[in-house]
């Protein structure tokens, strides 16, 4: 019965198989895109069945399915097409999604809109570029990620500033930076301290309070039509900050980040390694003989060539007179970042929330130098029935900051004395006692502390000058802390009163406190009594804004409107308490301070405001804009305190206008527009006569005193300025191609800024220095650049390369009275000015060079130095011409390569550290003429009276010892021989990920999880700078393109691990 049973099975499982089998086929073809090319990797699946194929790189398929079942064909950036099997031959083309045309960006004041109606150039940065391989500032993070927009990475640690410049420079001696705006909010952005001729250390910017993984994009408004909606302080364009937010979802989502990266100092010097500590004397170099002697050279390297012999260094020890080796990697420390980032989301049709906590912890490359910082951010959003909608979020950070480096000049630049470091020396040599580095250790002997002049734990100076610091006297007795805390605070509610009209109003708020301290210990040889401060911050800014919008389509005409106002209060507050000496020895608190001084400082200002905007469309392809704001500021005379800004734009999509296109072309656009934007950029209470508070110490306590020039910093008000006014034009044309495989964005912008705020200076008999006018004019031109290629696009292979190139042409147009200039800045070195010169471009670098006779022949002293110029001449320009970045990304299968190569082009940097470096025998250059190197010999003529007599003179060792002293000097320097080209190619960022399929992870907790290699400002790939970055400019401020013993350059790597569950 049993056989009988399994014969009858196997005749049924045979006539069924042979059912199925006859009503399967073979479907075959070829799928195309609209203009007939072939599309290769298309998914070719069974509906409803795990059971497919892929288009071969002809675009041909062939699959077995039984008759009458339907075959789905999908491919990124193309709409999904399903198809009958019901013939052996299916041939069929995939339309191009339309989403990537109808792309939605954030624009002025946080409103959404499509992409294709802007008459102006916008830039979106998707925040994943944020964190894919941090930047602890924000505005370092842009570097080579958008055309027009000029990154430069302060040389000042990684905690210092950036100068974000879009489309050049448009005062002549106010901000130039753009307005930074989170969540709709305008953000504070100042910076509370910058190195200068004298030295100091970047104290940060607002941008560092900014959490990457919070970010969801970054758009830049670039054009004045772009930014005009926010009036007066768009002067120089808005960089829009969207922060995520929580989606709808089932239960709640947990995202966790983990990233660690190490820091290494990247040593780009090529010093000699032949000569050490030493002097001439009587004309031929000797090494230190005595401890007096050691103490006196210490710190320059003009002594014999290396011959192992002994010798007496600084601290009376003898040593060998040689080599020592790299200092550099001796000094530098591993630098490292840690941050963990954990975000709770959540949400339904009608509500929604996020919720994450990020902490960062750091050590620089600089010993016992840190920066910690956490973030915390909520946001909710929710609809309440069909009309109100609220929003509302959170953001609060808190930074501390350890021993932020000195750069530029001493004292306290640890950076320049291990520069300045002689080769004959191991800088361990300087650590001192090993329980307070840096400090003359216990023990030291009677004869060395005579010739210290100090005693035991004291600065342990490897040299008498007393502006050059010990290192690591620096590094671990010196105390600079400072901490701040913000809040960037939003809510908003919109109310929809039809279905077409609605009313909104936000109000949002951005205050925080910072407070810092500092400590010169007792024992440092400028300040041998030491020296204590502490100072408080305060800042606030109170934005409140209101809206009515329509937005209706009327058959083929379509009106989006809204007018509005904003109140904008802004407020500022500091108390700063210094001293030198203390009143018991060793106890460095501020009460202790023996003569307590203070400083005191109180700002308000606002800005009431009223705006309108109206776009009307045409049939989707035609657009027309107008916008108009008016502010009203209090820091200028009520009687003129008013200006309007307008602007209006056009937005032709011909691609849709025309039918009859070729196929190749996906969409095109043109767009022109007009715009004008101003900025009031004097300081509040400079129109009217104020006092302020001084602080003089009287019995050891700070008292008070008025000043009336001092209210006003010396400057003679004036009630009638105005603010000034930058109007542009702009016509760009956007288009892809092949479908959507290239792109192309094409700017051209005319700006011109008139009536600059300008500092004038006048009679001293009027009791001030200086006042205020409305002078300035300036013109930026320029283009601007984006080509996106997909070489490759496929379901399990993606290929994208974006190229983004900018260039512009700045000019000085006028400046006060029959002034041809104006000066901003002079480096340490005293033998140059960066200035502003009519008909030249912004921010020239000007600098003593030699003097020439009538014929141009170089003129020389007797001994063979260069005798200098009388004054100042043009020799550069600090300023790139040329900027862009090129980026590339690849994906397969869940394997990600991509890596951003950034480069500038054209500007100049006058290095003042090859400048010492040469002056104190450290760089090759100064090889040059000594004894046993290649001769210096000089050409030219001497003067005697008006007469010029050809020279020609091989110098002696001396006499290039002091033919080296001159030309980096003052009176007789050359300074275009440290003039540099500032153009650099640099690999700014790689990273290598992979992200694990979904189907190993469907027996865990996890969604998603991925983990990276990442890598920042891997290497230089072009520069022509010796021994230092191009980019070691240590100010962020108008005057770039000074050099000085900057935060050296540094590679980062490390790994990223990001998990949801």
């Amino acid at each position: 019965m049993k056989k009988n049973l399994l014969v009858k099975m196997l005749v049924l499982f045979t006539m069924l198989a042979l059912r199925g089998y006859a009503q399967e086929m073979t479907v075959s073809g070829k799928v195309s895109d609209a203009a007939g090319g072939e599309i290769a990797g298309v998914n070719v699946v069974v509906k409803g069945t795990t059971r497919g194929t892929t288009t071969n790189d002809k675009g041909e398929y062939s699959i077995t399915v039984e008759k009458g079942k339907t075959l789905t064909f999908s491919y990124i950036g193309y709409i999904t097409k399903e198809v009958v099997a019901n013939a052996t031959i299916l041939n069929l083309s995939l339309t191009a999604e339309a989403t990537a045309l109808n792309e939605v960006v954030v624009t002025a004041l946080g409103i959404s809109r499509e992409k294709r109606s802007l008459a102006y150039s916008i830039t979106e940065v998707s925040g994943t570029n944020m964190t894919a391989a941090r930047e602890a500032n924000l505005g370092n993070a842009l570097a080579g990620r958008v055309a027009g927009v000029n990154v430069s990475k302060i040389a000042s640690g990684p905690a210092g500033s950036s100068r974000v410049i879009i489309r050049g420079n448009k005062s002549l001696q106010g901000p130039n930076q753009p307005l930074y705006v989170i969540d709709g909010i305008p953000m504070d952005n100042n910076n509370f301290g910058q190195a200068g001729l004298w030295g100091g250390s970047d104290e940060g910017d607002g941008l560092s309070s900014i959490n990457p993984d919070d970010i969801e994009s970054v758009t830049v408004l670039k054009g004045a039509n772009a930014a005009a909606l926010y009036g007066s302080r768009a002067t120089n364009g808005v960089i829009n900050v969207t922060t995520k937010r929580g989606t709808k979802r089932k239960g709640i989502g947990v995202e966790f980040g983990s990233n660690y990266v190490f820091e290494k100092f990247n040593d780009l010097s090529d010093l000699q390694k032949s000569y050490g500590s030493g002097a001439y004397a009587d004309g031929v170099a000797v090494k230190p003989s005595t401890q007096t002697q050691a103490y006196e050279w210490g710190d320059d390297s003009w002594g014999p060539k290396y011959d192992n012999s002994q010798y007496v260094g600084f601290d009376g020890k003898m040593r060998p007179y040689a080599y020592q080796g790299d200092n550099f990697s001796r000094f530098y420390q591993t630098g490292h970042a840690f941050t963990n980032n954990l975000a709770l989301s959540g949400g339904n049709e009608n509500q929604n929330f996020r919720a994450s906590v990020t902490n960062l912890n750091s050590t620089t490359i600089i010993p016992n130098s840190g920066y910690d910082r956490i973030n915390i951010s909520l946001s909710t959003n929710a609809k309440f029935g069909k009309r109100l909608t609220l929003d509302a979020k959170v953001l609060y950070s808190e930074e501390k900051a350890k021993n932020r480096p000195n750069v530029s000049d001493s004292p306290g630049n640890a950076i320049q004395s291990l520069w300045r470091t002689p080769g004959s020396y191991n800088v361990l040599d300087y650590y001192g006692d090993p329980n307070k580095p840096g400090a003359i250790p216990a023990g030291t002997d009677a004869n060395s502390l005579s010739v210290f002049g100090k005693q035991v734990g004291e600065e342990f100076q490897q040299a008498s000058n007393n502006w050059g610091q010990n290192p690591y006297w620096v590094t671990h007795q010196f105390i600079k802390t400072d901490k701040k805390n913000r809040f960037i605070t939003s809510g908003s509610l919109k109310y929809q009163l039809t279905d077409w009209l609605y009313v909104s109003g936000r109000v949002g708020l951005d205050k925080y406190q910072r407070r810092a301290e500092g400590l010169t210990p007792e024992g440092t040889g400028y300040q041998r009594g030491g020296a204590r401060s502490m100072g408080t911050w305060n800042v606030q800014e109170i934005n409140a804004e209101y809206m009515v919008g329509v937005n209706k389509d009327f058959g083929k005409i379509g009106v989006n409107a809204f007018v509005g106002g904003n109140r904008m209060r802004w407020k500022y507050d500091f108390v700063n308490i210094y001293g030198n000496g203390f009143n018991v020895q060793f106890f460095p608190a501020i009460n202790n301070v023996k003569g307590k001084s203070w400083d005191f400082n109180y700002q308000e200002r606002g800005i009431n405001s009223l705006f309108g905007s109206a776009e009307i469309s045409y049939d989707g392809f035609l657009y027309l804009n107008a916008t108009a704001r008016n502010d009203w500021f209090s820091v200028l005379n009520p009687e003129s305190n008013n200006t309007l800004y307008p602007s209006v734009g056009t937005s032709f999509v011909f691609s849709d206008a025309f039918k009859n296109l070729p196929s190749w072309l996906s969409y095109g656009k043109l767009r022109a527009s007009w715009a004008q934007v101003g900025n009031a950029t004097n300081e509040a209470y400079s129109t009217n006569l104020t006092y302020s508070l001084n602080g003089n110490p009287h019995l050891g306590y700070a008292m008070a005193s008025f000043s009336q020039a001092m209210g006003n910093n010396g400057t003679i008000p004036n009630p009638n300025l105005m603010p000034l006014t930058s109007t542009e034009k702009e016509f760009g044309i956007d288009f892809r191609l092949f479908n959507n495989k290239v792109a192309v964005d094409f700017t051209y912008y005319d700006q011109q800024t008139t009536n600059d705020i300008l500092n004038a200076t006048i009679s001293k008999a009027s009791g001030f220095g200086q006042t205020y006018v409305n002078v300035g004019k300036m013109q930026n031109r320029g283009i601007e650049l984006l080509l996106t290629v997909t070489p490759l696009k496929s379901a399990n292979l993606n290929w994208d390369v974006s190229l983004n190139l900018a260039k512009n042409n700045n000019k000085v147009k006028s400046l006060i009275g029959n002034s041809n200039e104006l000066v901003m800045e002079e480096p340490r070195t005293r033998n140059a000015y960066i200035k502003n010169i009519v008909g030249q471009p912004f921010g020239m670098i000007t600098g003593r060079v030699q003097k020439m006779s009538p014929d141009g022949q170089p003129v020389f002293y007797n001994d063979g130095r260069p005798v200098g110029s009388a004054g100042y001449e043009v020799i550069g320009n600090g300023i790139a011409k040329l900027t862009g970045g090129l980026t590339n990304a690849f994906n397969y299968k869940g394997i990600d390569l991509s890596f951003l190569v950034d480069f500038k082009w054209g500007g100049d940097i006058l290095s003042g550290t090859n400048m010492r470096l040469t002056q104190w025998g450290v760089s090759k250059q100064s090889l040059q003429g000594r004894e046993g190197e290649a001769p210096l010999t000089v050409t030219g003529v001497t003067q005697e009276g008006t007469e010029y007599k050809p020279f020609t003179k091989t110098l002696s060792p001396r006499e290039a010892f002091d033919y080296w002293q001159s030309v980096g000097g003052e009176a007789d320097a050359v300074t275009p021989m440290y003039l540099y080209d500032a153009s650099f190619i640099k690999l700014r960022q790689l990273t290598l990920g992979y992200t694990f399929p979904k189907r190993l992870l469907e027996k865990t907790p996890l969604q998603n999880l991925s983990i990276s290699f990442v890598g920042r400002n891997l290497a230089i790939l072009f520069k022509n700078i010796d021994n230092v970055d191009p980019e070691s400019t240590y100010s962020n401020g108008n005057s770039q393109g000074f050099d000085y013993f900057g935060f050296p350059s540094t590679r980062s790597y490390g790994f990223n691990l990001r998990a949801t569950f």
